[in-house]
């Protein structure tokens, strides 16, 4: 079972806000970047940070996203648009890593609360909060989850056929992520993730602890 955790200390030590500004700002400069070299630099510095931090092996539960964007890729190749399909593929793949990078390393009960701190000027206006701050970070979260799922799911697939699985997971692994999602939002209702105290989310997490590391 690869590890869905990094447990370098110096990355464990950045503050969850601040990994979580440099994650969008990226993401906002990635989006504004459309030479492929750049993309690609970024990319491979990406990788280079993921070896320096020993979680190379994050890389295996990212396969179905690598077989989603080599089918986007492929799209744009048929269409002409081979250069387009470039930047794109390095673009997510960039954001998609860096994004795993920040959940792995971070504790879900620190990115709740800094996300509760930037929306609670939505509170002063009469919103909750609480459900865009949890549907925010278990959307994060739940990148290297959903790549753990395709991977259990292959592993069956091959226990019972030498063939290739390539599409035919598809809607298994459709079918369970809904699944995993209805249990997770019931669970978090459960332990009353739609209800704010004291105005933090770390003495009382609504989160199981195997979703928090």
């Amino acid at each position: 079972m690869v590890s869905l955790s990094i447990h370098r200390p110096w990355i464990r030590a950045v503050p969850a806000g601040v990994k979580l500004a440099a994650l969008a700002l990226i993401s906002v400069a990635l989006f504004l970047i459309q030479d492929p070299v750049i993309l690609a630099v970024v990319l491979l510095a990406t990788l280079v940070l993921l070896a320096e931090l020993r979680a190379l092996s994050l890389l295996r539960t990212l396969r179905p996203v690598g077989f989603m964007l080599l089918l986007a890729f492929g799209a744009h190749l048929l269409l002409g648009d081979w250069l387009v399909g470039l930047v794109v593929v390095l673009r997510i793949a960039s954001l998609v890593l860096l994004a795993t990078i920040v959940t792995a390393s971070t504790a879900l009960s620190e990115m709740l609360t800094v996300l509760d701190r930037l929306l609670a000027p939505l509170r002063w206006m009469g919103l909750s909060t609480r459900p865009v701050s949890v549907a925010i970070v278990m959307t994060l979260r739940f990148i290297p989850l959903l790549a753990a799922r395709w991977q259990e799911l292959s592993r069956a697939w091959h226990a019972r056929s030498p063939r290739r699985p390539t599409w035919r997971l598809v809607t298994p692994f459709i079918l369970t992520a809904l699944d995993d999602a209805d249990h997770a939002a019931t669970a978090l209702a459960a332990r009353g993730a739609f209800r704010l105290e004291n105005g933090s989310w770390k003495e009382r997490s609504p989160v199981s602890p195997s979703l928090r590391r």
